[in-house]
């Protein structure tokens, strides 16, 4: 039986995305039209990384609540979770990594880092953080950065699966030795990609889940509650992000997910829900493919003559959204249809 899709959380998935993708126009913006260069653009979209990950703990815990089925042991449970994550995530990933790679071979100016690497690629399609040719802890396609933080929560969430521990306090002891060993080996790149705070968000999306699995219901006026605490505590004051501490982006990421759960109840009965779902539906091939679909809107439109930040933004934002959609329905979901009829024999299962 598939988990029980939450709606709200499927709107907050969107949410995120288009925030991330709001902060890489603005960025765009400021290279290609302002000429400030690539340190002057809002940074506040980056919360929406955030949010990503406290949601994909939420998912996870949630869509594994129950213990394995008939005969299957623990160890083919977290091979079947394994195989369910990686072709959930890494064709569509592999797609537009290819795509990305052949764009800056054939058109470099498009790109705003246009080196490739043979090594650094296959090390990018393998999710293992390196050093690219540009000097940043990035793979080909940058945004994968997130996708190599969700594979070692997969890998570490499966082998909870596989010894039958508390998920929770694993994955929490797990994540804190990599901290902690990242502080006592500076040197090592891994390491120091994987040694932050970030990590934590994932436990905090699987607290919530442990919460709505073993607490009753409470009201959806608590959700609006959670959402204001969330809010202020994201983009309410100028907090900062502290990078050896558990900041209040992280804190405030979480509140965001526990409102979009207590709002549920609410949100199921919006007249626009099934539509809202489907965007949360397309947010990772909106992810992925607004990486092209924005530095070529922002070119185009000042070809046209668009000067003004407030007329780009939100034609952009809509281009993002359209380009994703079709994504998701001509190349993610083909994609996944594809890789669950050659890698599983019974392909009734939710990814």
């Amino acid at each position: 039986m598939p988990a029980k899709q939450f709606i709200g959380i499927q709107i907050l998935r969107f949410v995120a995305a288009m925030l991330v993708v709001v902060m890489h126009t603005t960025e765009a913006i400021s290279v290609r039209i302002t000429g400030a260069g690539p340190d002057h653009y809002w940074t506040g979209g980056a919360i929406g990384v955030d949010i990503f990950f406290v949601i994909s703990g939420f998912v996870m815990a949630m869509s594994t609540a129950k213990s394995p089925s008939g005969n299957q042991t623990h160890l083919q449970a977290a091979w079947i979770f394994l195989k369910r994550r990686f072709l959930r995530v890494a064709p569509l990933y592999w797609f537009y990594t290819l795509i990305k790679t052949a764009l800056v071979l054939i058109l470099p100016s498009l790109a705003l880092r246009s080196s490739i690497d043979a090594e650094h690629l296959l090390a990018s399609m393998l999710f293992i953080p390196v050093i690219s040719p540009w000097g940043l802890v990035q793979p080909t396609l940058p945004v994968g950065w997130t996708l190599n933080f969700e594979m070692l929560f997969y890998l570490v969430f499966a082998i909870g699966i596989a010894w039958g521990v508390a998920r929770i306090k694993f994955c929490f002891l797990v994540f804190l030795l990599i901290f902690v060993a990242a502080q006592l080996f500076p040197e090592s790149v891994a390491l120091n990609f994987y040694g932050r705070t970030l990590l934590f968000e994932f436990i905090l999306g699987m607290g919530i889940a442990h919460v709505c699995l073993n607490y009753p219901p409470v009201s959806p006026k608590l959700g609006l509650l959670g959402a204001v605490i969330g809010t202020m505590l994201l983009i309410g004051f100028n907090w900062g992000d502290q990078v050896h501490s558990f900041s209040t982006w992280e804190i405030g990421a979480g509140f965001m997910v526990l409102a979009a759960v207590w709002l549920e109840p609410w949100v199921a009965r919006l007249r626009l829900a099934s539509r809202l779902s489907f965007l949360g539906d397309s947010s990772y091939s909106i992810y992925l493919s607004h990486t092209f679909v924005v530095p070529f809107g922002v070119l185009m439109l000042k070809k046209l003559g668009f000067q003004e930040s407030l007329l780009i933004v939100p034609i952009i934002f809509l281009a993002v959204i359209a380009a994703g959609c079709l994504s998701y329905v001509l190349i993610e979901t083909p994609l996944i249809n594809f890789f669950k009829r050659a890698f599983f024999k019974r392909p009734g299962f939710s990814l």
